[in-house]
């Protein structure tokens, strides 16, 4: 793999990390700014859902624009889009204010999040393309754990609003980065043959050590409609599998990712307890991420999400057994962040693989969208739940269900056989 398709990978490494600061900071901010509002557990619920809202909007209405218009103009325009959003959620002045630019940011992520794995997967040789796009999803634990140690270090100073001013700042900067170095997909120039495509292939060849072609190689040949190619016949219950497996694994995740650092302030732990929480949840993220890249080398990945997925379920019990006990809980809370996170890379690598090329940000912009819905609807029923006087032990070990299902749901994935990838076979050196 050469230093070009490298620095692709780095570019959408950079933006995701921002892009994971820029959605988890939330979960950093939520006690002070209930504190400040006097907000209840049903109102932070709500304000914690409101940039997932916004991804589920962004993954179905936004990212199938990508398919139409170009890898590129759709991720620098979502860039734009969320670093001026994270602007508006620094001068908010109301609960309401606050929600709808975090709803904003989250319609920018959401388009940003469905495209850059097939970014990365189209610019990767095959025998790489699993290890690129988890190197990628460590990206988003980084990002929360900076927004965490940023949250730390200016709120009590600063207040929370510059922790935002923050994230706005370097989402803006990576605007530029795109416009100067990140090119179009070259399977997108292949099947879709905008005005200037074989131009712009072969500016990118010599990049990649390739020699400039004569000529566009012919498209897969396809005659369906996105949707149908999606939802017909096999590929329907696959679809239907994979969008129910995002669904609830996506629903566990953001749960803890979300109310962690709030549940256990609520359990007995300091403010600062309960954040270093949040924070050691995205590092066992890390740590996931890494292991799953060198276990992919000799298991499937179904293989792999199933056990995470059984994994994490087994960790959400362990957490809300030992809550009692410092040690106990926050090394449960890092096995929780472990088996998630493991858990989304895996769906993540295994989406591309389902789909030909045509539909690939579609289909997982579709999946990511029912996935959202779940990521919405979690943090508001812990909230009702918090109203409702249930005990943080008892709301994490409810979680431990929907990872169960996820482990079944793809159990019963068959991945078909697709033509390779065009940038990842024959023209991406290894």
């Amino acid at each position: 793999m050469g230093k070009y398709q490298m620095s692709i990978v780095g570019i959408c490494f950079a933006i995701i990390l921002a892009e994971g600061y820029d959605l988890l900071l939330m979960a950093f901010a939520a006690t002070v700014v209930a504190e400040e509002w006097g907000l209840s557990g049903s109102q932070l619920g709500v304000l914690l859902s409101s940039s997932l809202i916004g991804i589920g909007l962004g993954s179905l209405f936004v990212a199938p624009l990508a398919d139409r218009t170009g890898r590129r103009p759709l991720s620098l325009g979502c860039l734009l889009f969320v670093g001026l959003s994270m602007v508006f959620a620094s001068v908010s002045t109301s609960y309401v204010q606050l929600g709808i630019s975090r709803l904003l940011t989250g319609i920018g992520i959401g388009g940003l999040v469905a495209c850059l794995p097939v970014i990365i997967a189209e610019f990767s040789p095959r025998r790489r393309r699993t290890s690129m796009i988890l190197l990628y999803t460590t990206g988003l634990p980084i990002g929360g754990i900076a927004a965490g140690a940023v949250a730390v270090s200016l709120n009590s100073s600063y207040g929370w609003r510059a922790s935002f001013v923050v994230g706005a700042i370097v989402t803006l900067l990576l605007c530029v980065v795109v416009n100067l170095r990140m090119p179009e997909s070259l399977d997108y120039l292949v099947y879709r043959r905008p005005p200037g495509a074989l131009e712009q292939i072969n500016a990118t060849l010599p990049k990649m050590g390739l020699a400039p072609i004569a000529a566009l190689p012919e498209p897969e040949p396809h005659s369906q409609g996105m949707k149908a190619t999606m939802f017909e016949g096999r590929n329907g219950v696959r679809s239907l599998l994979l969008c129910s497996a995002f669904f609830f694994a996506m629903a566990a995740f953001h749960f803890a990712a979300s109310w962690t650092p709030r549940l256990l302030q609520q359990s007995g732990m300091s403010t600062q307890q309960g954040i270093s929480g949040g924070m050691l949840f995205n590092l066992g993220g890390i740590a996931a991420t890494v292991t799953f890249s060198v276990l992919a080398v000799i298991a499937t990945h179904k293989l792999l999400i199933i056990v995470s997925a059984i994994g994490a379920a087994l960790s959400f019990l362990a957490v809300g057994v030992g809550l009692g006990t410092l040690t106990f809980a926050l090394i449960a809370v890092v096995a929780v962040g472990f088996c998630m996170q493991a858990t989304n890379s895996g769906l993540l690598a295994l989406a591309p693989d389902c789909y030909p090329a045509q539909v690939r940000t579609t289909a997982l912009g579709w999946a990511l969208a029912v996935g959202r819905i779940g990521s919405i609807l979690s943090p508001i029923l812990v909230g009702i739940l918090v109203d409702r006087e249930w005990s943080p032990s008892s709301i994490f070990v409810l979680f431990a269900i929907p990872l169960l299902v996820t482990a079944l749901l793809v159990a019963a994935i068959k991945i078909p056989v697709q033509p390779p990838m065009r940038t990842a076979t024959k023209t991406a050196p290894a």
